[in-house]
């Protein structure tokens, strides 16, 4: 009796577990979908507002899907030479900027997980150190001028070569290869230099293409920066397109003028055109990121700061 007593209390107990774990996987279901709807709405309203005609968009009827469907904005956004070349000079900076970032990331953490030099460890405060203090705003911009440096791309790709979290990432990373590999190179008469590349860079894929995306969509964002540097028009680059379009409504210096008349018509294709920048905006990273999404969670597991 008082065995079949303890299974009965035993059966409720699982019973009354499962039931919690129930309401608690439900509880955050729905908190994740709301969450990626208040993360999602935006994007959607944005990309309805683009596609939406004249008369919904001016009576701001459009919420998360097109009315009345049009491609007329982004007709006008994928004609326009200014936009375009804007486009080609963001990818260029951030294709050359990530390039050669991931190279000079390479060889600045390399020393640091891999080799054994006297003053190793001034060596690494000296990269780590402006982790924790900056030369500022105005030094920077007076050490680009000095370069004259001031309206090239290089002073946007030059300026954020080495960023020293990247560093500390990828040297973490590379303290956990097998030193045994390195070691039998190197008594079979290796160099550094072909350590590096031949063996250290192909185990550091998943690393170095986590910090390839990063350093992408920071050059891609860049907004202060080309503010700073760059003032001749036809190098700008597409946040500074974005900012002129989007926030001071200069459509006319991009000759969209019928963005900024007077009639209803041009009301509604600004507030298109507007948001259809912003998508367009949006498409170089939405292509990259699934095809490093599976280095992505690897590499920052891999490459995590150990204790």
């Amino acid at each position: 009796m008082a065995k079949t007593l303890a299974k009965n209390k035993e059966i409720k107990t699982k019973e009354k577990w499962r039931t919690n774990d129930i309401i608690v996987e439900a509880v955050l279901i729905f908190v994740f979908i709301v969450i990626c709807i208040i993360i999602l709405y935006p994007i959607l309203n944005v990309l309805a507002v683009s596609l939406s005609g004249d008369g919904y968009v001016l009576r701001g009827a459009v919420t998360f899907y097109p009315k009345d469907f049009t491609l007329a904005a982004y007709k006008a956004v994928l004609s326009n030479k200014q936009i375009l070349k804007s486009f080609g000079n963001s990818i260029y900076i951030a294709g050359v900027g990530c390039a050669l970032s991931l190279l000079a990331t390479l060889f600045a953490a390399y020393p640091i997980a891999c080799c054994d030099f006297p003053g190793k460890k001034l060596y690494t405060i000296f990269v780590l150190l402006p982790m924790w203090f900056s030369a500022g705003t105005i030094p920077s911009y007076l050490c680009i001028s000095k370069l004259g440096l001031v309206n090239s791309y290089w002073s946007l790709i030059l300026n954020s070569l080495i960023v020293p979290y990247n560093v500390l990432i990828l040297a973490s990373f590379l303290k956990g290869l097998p030193k045994e590999i390195l070691e039998s190179a190197r008594i079979d008469g290796a160099g550094e230099l072909k350590i590096m590349f031949r063996i250290v860079l192909p185990l550091a894929k998943a690393s170095l293409a986590t910090i390839g995306l990063w350093v992408i969509a920071a050059h891609w964002n860049a907004y202060m920066e080309p503010l700073m540097y760059i003032s001749d028009f036809n190098k700008f680059t597409l946040q500074q397109v974005l900012q002129d379009i989007v926030l001071n409504a200069d459509a006319v210096k991009y000759e969209l003028g019928s963005a900024t008349s007077n009639t209803v018509t041009g009301a509604a294709l600004a507030d298109q055109l507007k948001n259809a920048v912003l998508i367009v905006s949006m498409i170089p990273m939405l292509i990259i990121y699934p095809f490093i999404q599976k280095y992505f969670v690897k590499g920052v597991t891999l490459g995590a700061v150990k204790g």
